[in-house]
C-alpha cells in the first residue's frame, strides 16, 4: 500500500506498537512520558493511562539529578543507543519489584516537534538469571575443595579450577593446552589407560584411584570420576574430571598396612616363640621325645576319646639293658648316644597317632591309640630286634652294649584307670629284665 506525502496513517503506528515484542516509551525534552504502548502491562504492571504525564523515572528510578544530566547530554548529541551496549538497567514494577532491563534509545522529529526520545525496553531477567547462574556456578567450581578438570575428547586441558593447581603444582596457564599425559607418574600400566579410556569413550563414567606426578616430580593420589559430555545428538565433545587428593589418605593407610604387616610378623615370631617354648615344656631335651608331663597330658586326652568312642589303648614301656655300665665304662657322653639313637628309632617308625615319651634316666613310654595288645607286642619287638642289631653294629671295642626289655599292656576296658594301665606295663617290663633281659613281656 502506498502512503503519500511519507506519512503514516495512525493505524500503522498503532498496529506497530501493538506487535512490538518491546515496550515502547516516548518521553519529551523535560522527560515527561507522552506515550507508551500495552506492553508496559505485561512488563511493569501499569495500564498506559497511568503513565502518560509521568516523568521516566517513574520506570526506571534513581538519582533524579543524574538523570537530568544524562537526559540533556543525550538531547545536545542525540543518536541511535541500540541495546546490549551496556549493562543491564534495574526498571520498577509497580508492585515495587525490580527488573533487570535493556533499553534502547532513538530520538524523534515528528510534525515538526524535535526533542522526543523513544526508548525501547525489554526485559533481560532470563539472560541476566542465567549469567547469575554461571557466575554462581563459576565461583562454586572455583571455589571448590576438589579439583575439577574439563578436556576435549583427545584428553587436552581446557579448564581447570584452582585446585587442581594446588594439586599438581602447575598454573592454570601451564595446565590449559596440555595433555592430561603430563600428570603421568609411572605407576599404572598401559592396560590401566586403556581400560578407563575404553570406559569414558563408551558414553560410561570413569571411576577409580590414581597416582599422578606433580610438577616438582613427587608423586601424589587421587580419586577421579571422569564423565563424558554428550551434545545435543548424543557425540561426546567433553570429558569432565572431579579429583580429590587423597595422599593423605592413602600414605596413612600404607602406614597402617606396614604397621599391620609388622605386628602379623611380631605376632608370628611371638606365637613361633610361644610354641618354641611350649615345646620345650613338653619334650625332653635330649632326645626330643616327649617328656613326664606331656605324657600326664596324653593319657588324659585318650581317657576322654576311650570313654567317647569305646575304642582301645596299649602301652609299651621300655628300659634300656646294660646302660649304667656304659655310663660307667665308656662316659656320659656313650651313653648319650645310645639314648639318642634309641629316640631316632622310635620317630621314624611310631604312627603319627603315637606319643613316643622319656620318662627320665633310661626309661621310656609308647603310647599306642587303638592299637591291641597283640598289635602292640609285634611293634615291641620289631624294635627291640632294631636296636639290638644297630647296637651290634656300633659296639665298643670292649663288646659292651645296650638291648631293651619292653613290658607291654593293654587297657582292660573303658573303666580301667590310665594309671593302672602304665603299672601294668612297667611290671611287665620288669619281669622281662628278671626274664634275662632283651626280650618282650606282653600281658593283659
Amino acid at each position: 500500500m502506498a502512503v503519500s506525502g511519507g506519512q503514516l496513517p495512525d493505524q500503522f503506528f498503532e498496529a506497530v506498537c501493538r506487535g512490538s515484542p518491546d515496550v515502547i516509551v516516548i518521553a519529551d525534552a523535560g522527560g515527561e512520558i507522552t506515550f507508551v504502548n500495552d506492553r508496559v502491562y505485561e512488563l511493569l504492571g501499569y495500564r498506559p493511562e497511568e503513565l502518560v504525564g509521568k516523568q521516566v523515572e517513574v520506570l526506571i528510578p534513581g538519582d533524579a539529578e543524574k538523570h537530568r544530566q544524562r537526559r540533556a547530554g543525550y538531547l545536545d548529541a542525540p543518536e541511535a543507543r541500540p541495546m546490549g551496549k551496556r549493562p543491564a538497567l534495574s526498571a520498577l514494577h509497580k508492585s515495587g519489584q525490580e527488573i533487570p532491563v535493556d533499553v534502547a534509545l532513538s530520538p524523534l522529529s515528528v510534525s515538526g516537534e524535535t526533542g522526543l526520545v523513544m526508548a525501547l525496553i525489554r526485559s533481560v531477567l532470563s539472560r541476566w538469571s542465567a549469567l547469575q547462574d554461571q557466575y554462581v556456578q563459576s565461583v562454586a567450581l572455583n571455589a571448590a575443595a576438589n579439583g575439577i578438570v574439563i578436556t576435549d575428547r583427545s584428553g587436552i586441558i581446557q579448564w581447570a579450577n584452582p585446585a587442581v593447581g594446588r594439586m599438581t603444582g602447575y598454573s592454570m596457564a601451564e595446565l590449559l593446552g596440555q595433555h592430561t599425559r603430563m600428570l603421568k607418574s609411572g605407576s599404572h600400566t598401559p592396560e590401566f589407560y586403556k581400560q578407563l579410556w575404553e570406559t569414558v569413550l563408551s558414553g560410561k563414567t570413569w571411576f577409580g584411584s590414581i597416582t599422578n606426578k606433580r610438577k616438582d616430580g613427587s608423586t601424589y593420589y587421587e580419586e577421579q570420576h571422569i564423565a563424558p559430555v554428550v551434545d545435543e545428538i548424543g557425540n561426546i565433545t567433553h570429558f569432565i574430571a572431579v579429583k580429590q587428593d587423597i595422599t593423605a589418605r592413602t600414605l596413612a593407610e600404607e602406614g597402617l598396612k606396614s604397621a599391620n604387616e609388622e605386628l602379623r610378623s611380631s605376632l608370628d615370631q611371638i606365637h613361633a616363640l610361644h610354641e618354641q617354648l611350649r615345646d620345650q615344656a613338653l619334650r625332653d631335651s635330649l632326645t626330643g621325645l616327649f617328656n613326664r608331663r606331656y605324657l600326664e597330658e596324653t593319657m588324659k586326652r585318650e581317657r576322654s576319646r576311650i570313654q567317647r568312642d569305646h575304642s582301645t589303648l596299649s602301652v609299651v614301656w621300655i628300659d634300656l639293658d646294660n646302660f649304667k655300665q656304659v655310663n660307667d665304662t665308656l662316659g656320659h657322653a656313650a651313653g648319650d648316644i645310645v639314648l639318642k639313637s634309641l629316640a631316632d628309632l622310635l620317630q621314624n617308625t611310631i604312627r603319627p597317632s603315637d606319643v613316643a615319651c622319656r620318662m627320665g634316666g633310661d626309661e621310656f613310654i609308647i603310647v599306642l591309640p587303638g592299637a591291641s595288645l597283640a598289635a602292640a607286642e609285634k611293634k615291641a619287638e620289631l624294635w627291640r630286634e632294631a636296636f639290638y642289631a644297630e647296637q651290634a653294629r656300633a659296639a665298643s671295642p670292649g663288646g659292651l652294649r645296650c638291648s631293651l626289655s619292653l613290658g607291654v599292656a593293654e587297657l582292660k576296658g573303658v573303666d580301667e584307670r590310665t594309671d593302672d594301665l602304665l603299672k601294668r606295663a612297667d611290671d611287665n617290663m620288669y619281669e622281662a629284665k628278671e626274664a634275662g633281659r632283651n626280650r618282650v613281656i606282653a600281658r593283659a
